[in-house]
């Protein structure tokens, strides 16, 4: 890959991030104003909604580990770039969520 080839996959991945993060935003939250309404259902199991999220972020790793793992993936249409551009998505959620509880002090989450 060349440099520029590169760039131009970095440019292409975040917009399709973008795209995605907007999409399944819409699916997940429906009509909530709640960016986030979907992972503080984990609160609901006892599970604070930012661990409920790196618990999905664990599951998509453990997807990309299987395709090392055995070179391919058995989900016919999901891709190794599937799981990759949802871990992304999943810090940038991670991201809004961390910001919106450290607003008052960025250094203390509690």
């Amino acid at each position: 890959m060349t440099k520029a080839e590169y760039e131009a996959m970095v440019g292409a991945t975040f917009e399709d991030i973008v795209a995605t993060l907007r999409q399944k935003n819409a699916d997940y939250t429906g009509i909530s104003a709640d960016p986030f309404a979907n992972f503080r259902l984990s609160e609901l199991e006892g599970v604070a909604p930012e661990r409920g999220l790196l618990i999905r972020v664990q599951d998509k790793m453990q997807r990309i580990r299987s395709f090392l793992d055995q070179g391919r993936l058995f989900v016919e249409g999901e891709s190794f770039e599937d799981a990759i551009h949802d871990i992304i998505g999943y810090m940038v959620l991670l991201k809004g969520m961390l910001l919106e509880k450290t607003q008052d002090d960025p250094l203390r989450l509690n």
